[in-house]
């Protein structure tokens, strides 16, 4: 079962929700920086910005493994429970990850980022409802 138009477009609007919310995020950071919203150095800042660049990471490498795993699942016409369960981890793990940043970014200072990260969680679960359905 090839992946149908509605199906394809959600997995090309997830990584560029991701990374729009990465950059916004970023300059977010060097904007509070530079407003003085922070007690620290520059050299504070790095962990902040550092882990957003590796979530990006994380969640984009997860999101194109899963495509991966899908497209060769619809080719190959494998219906077995053992080449669901990796789509199965990699949906879960990947919003956990998000809901975890939509969270910890819900302070007012951050409040921009912590909404795209909400965003980008709907639009995961829109791709993840439709993979889901094809699925069954």
């Amino acid at each position: 079962m090839p992946m149908n138009r509605t199906y394809k477009y959600p997995s090309y609007i997830y990584p560029l929700f991701l990374a729009i919310t990465s950059v916004t995020g970023i300059f977010t950071i060097i904007n509070n920086l530079e407003l003085n919203k922070y007690q620290m150095d520059r050299d504070s800042v790095g962990l902040p910005i550092s882990v957003i660049i590796i979530i990006w990471a994380v969640l984009t490498l997860a999101h194109m493994i899963q495509i991966v795993i899908l497209k060769n699942k619809s080719t190959r016409n494998h219906t077995g429970l053992l080449i669901n369960i990796p789509i199965y981890l990699i949906a879960a793990s990947s919003l956990l990850i998000l809901a975890d940043r939509t969270i910890y970014w819900a302070v007012p200072d951050h409040a921009v980022i912590s909404i795209l990260y909400g965003a980008c969680t709907i639009v995961f679960m829109d791709f993840q409802l439709r993979t889901l359905a094809q699925l069954k």
